[in-house]
């Protein structure tokens, strides 16, 4: 069975979905993920998420159909589908970057990068953009640079 990788954007459907609430979510979508064979990053900036989903087809396209009915957001949009070799997210199941918790040195980082409105980065709306957004945010979680200039 061949590997896809699934980006989506969509908005929250609570304005403030509470960190406990989120944090069971992302916990929850790692266990069922694991089963599936599915890895993600899950990016939340705002009320905006964006996600990316790697993994067997069928799997993946199972995995969007519910998500595509949770109330828990809205206005889903499918940004990229496509069959792939290598996968990008394999470190996780799921795992969630909420660029409003990020250190001050990443943020600006990506401030100074992407758009910015009301102190949120804005999704992007180009496809090599979204890429570059899901990409700066798995490398930020992997190596913690700001830690490094800290001790510099």
């Amino acid at each position: 069975m061949a590997n896809c990788r699934l980006i989506y954007r969509s908005l929250c459907s609570d304005a403030s979905m509470p960190n406990d609430e989120l944090g069971e979510l992302v916990r929850q979508s790692a266990e069922n993920n694991r089963a599936l064979g599915i890895t993600g990053l899950l990016l939340l900036s705002g009320n905006d998420f964006l996600q990316v989903l790697e993994g067997p087809s069928d799997a993946v396209n199972t995995l969007f159909n519910r998500i595509i009915r949770d109330p828990r957001h809205h206005d889903v949009s499918l940004i990229a589908f496509e069959q792939i070799g290598p996968v990008y997210f394999d470190e996780w199941d799921m795992h969630l970057v909420d660029l409003f918790d990020l250190p001050k040195q990443p943020r600006e980082l990506l401030a100074a990068k992407y758009s910015v409105k009301d102190g949120a980065v804005v999704i992007p709306e180009r496809l090599h953009e979204v890429y570059s957004l899901l990409l700066d945010a798995r490398t930020i979680c992997r190596g913690r640079p700001w830690e490094d200039a800290e001790t510099a």
